[in-house]
Order: structure tokens, then sequence, then C-alpha cells
């Protein structure tokens, strides 16, 4: 009996691995072969493309990066002020000092009319019932003009002028002229005022050229002669002076000043009189010439070349 059982297992065992054996598809084992190969494959193409998609927007921040940032635009406001600053120095010759364009050094020309009139006479000529007036008269000076700056808006402005000046009066209805050409020193200090005006002020030295007093002859009509005066009044050689003024910029460089100058010194202290009994010996004049000193009111015109 088990040997029957034990024929029947055997006998049931062959066909169901014949019956496994037919129905085995070997086509789909390939096909599953195949689909295993090719996933790797799939995947290895689609990392690539991944990497380039990535890759492209780096490049484009790459790019970005590499081109020049745009110049900053001009700010208008800055070049106007700028421009405004430059137009006022050269309009004026005293730029503010907070800007480069005045230099340090520079010089020009001056010229001025001025009237003259003596003062200080010891003797009341005004009142003099032979003398016809205090003489007074008109002249001129020109030079050179330089300019230091000390600080910002204060000047060292010495000068160099030739001066001419005629003054005159009569004497028992006899003309004297009395006729001087100087050699003018001013040392004055200039303080300007709001870029335009400026007051100035110093001492002036005076240094005589030449001069000469010209007298009437004194004429006799009964006799029908004509007597020829020989006094002789001379001015001296060296004077000295204190000046005041102010002036205002008209256009560039150019300014329009007015000056006052009073003399400190005598002109005539050697000129004697019919009083000193050495007249004879020097100088003389009949009119009394002593204590006399010149002031001068000077209208005039400057032009800084530099």
């Amino acid at each position: 009996m088990k040997k029957l059982w034990t024929l029947i297992a055997s006998t049931m065992l062959v066909a169901s691995v014949a019956f496994a054996q037919d129905d085995f598809d070997p086509e789909y084992t390939d096909q599953a072969e195949e689909q295993v190969a090719e996933q790797p494959e799939e995947q290895a193409e689609e990392q690539p493309a991944e990497q380039e998609q990535v890759a492209e927007p780096v490049e484009e921040k790459a790019n970005v990066a590499e081109e020049p940032a745009p110049a900053p635009a001009p700010a208008p406001y800055q070049a106007s002020a700028q421009e405004n600053t430059q137009e006022s120095a050269q309009n004026d010759e005293y730029a503010p000092a907070n800007t480069n364009n005045t230099p340090f050094f520079g010089f020009g020309l001056r010229f001025a009319f001025n009237y003259g009139r003596m003062f200080g006479f010891k003797e009341d000529l005004d009142n003099d019932s032979d003398i016809d007036g205090t003489p007074s008269g008109i002249g001129f000076d020109g030079g050179l003009m330089f300019r230091i700056q000390m600080i910002p808006n204060l000047y060292f402005t010495p000068e160099v002028n030739i001066a001419h000046i005629t003054t005159e009066h009569e004497f028992m209805r006899h003309k004297r002229k009395y006729s001087t050409t100087d050699l003018e020193l001013p040392l004055l200090m200039r303080g300007v005022i709001a870029n335009r005006f400026y007051v100035t002020g110093g001492a002036q030295f005076n240094f005589t050229l030449s001069s000469e007093a010209k007298i009437d002859a004194v004429e006799n009509a009964t006799l029908n002669i004509s007597v020829k005066s020989n006094e002789k009044v001379e001015q001296a050689t060296f004077g000295f002076g204190i000046v005041a003024g102010a002036g205002v910029n008209i256009v560039a460089g150019l300014f329009f000043d007015f000056r006052f100058y009073m003399g400190i010194t005598e002109l005539y202290p050697d000129v004697k009189t019919l009083d000193d009994l050495e007249f004879a010996t020097g100088d003389y004049s009949l009119v009394d010439m002593s204590g006399a000193r010149m002031m001068k009111f000077k209208v005039g015109l400057s032009y800084w070349i530099i």
C-alpha cells in the first residue's frame, strides 16, 4: 500500500513539473531584462538634462554680473553752483575766501583827479585884506598799485604814484601860483565788504620832484614900470600824511574810488618872511607860509590787471 501511494505521489510531481515547463514563456523573461537595462540609461540621460537646466540660470546671472554698471548721472544743481562760483570770481576781483580764484599777489593801474587846498597857516589868510583866499587848485595823479592778501578780505595795497597839483591865490591883487610834482608812496590796508565794496586807509610818504612858485610882477602904472618879484618859495623835499577812502566795483577788475589825504608835515618849513632879518640869505615870501599843509580830495579809477 505504501508503495502504491509512493508511486502515485511521484507520478503527480513529474506531471506538475512538466506542466510548469510548458507554461514558461522565454520572451517575457527577455522583455523584463530589457526594461531593467533601459531604466538606468533613461535616468542617466535625464540627470544631464536637469543639470543643463540648472546651469543656464547660473550662466545668465554670470552675464548680468559681467555687464558694467551704468555711470551715475551728473547732479545738475551741484554743477550750476560751481559755475556760479566761477562767474562771481571772474566778475569780482575779491572772490570769496573759500574759493581759490583770488591770487595771493596782484597789481594794477590807477588814475585820479584831485582838488587840493592848503590849510594850517599860522596867520588867518582869509581875514587878511591883502590876501585873496587860501591857495587851492586841481591836479591829478597816476601810477601802479599792488595787492598782497593778508587774511580773507583784508589786503595790503601799496602804490607808487606821480602826482602834480597847482594851487593859487592873490596877494595885493597879484596872482601867485604854487606848482608841485611829487612821488607819492601810499602804504594802505584795504578791507573788502560783500565782495563789491571796500574801505582803505594808511600812511602816505611824499618825495618832491619839482616845486615852483610863479608870482606876477608888480606893475607901477605911474612910472610905467614892472618889477619882477624875487621871492623864492620852494616846497620841502619830504612830506608825510594820512589817507582814508572807499571804493566800489563797477565791472570785472574796474573800481571807482574816493580818497581823502591830509598832510601832517609842513609844506614850506624853510621859507622865511619879511619879519625875519635873515630872509635875504635864504628862501623868503611876502606871504607868511609857515604852518601850511596840504589836503586833497581824490576821485579816481583803478583797474586790476591780475
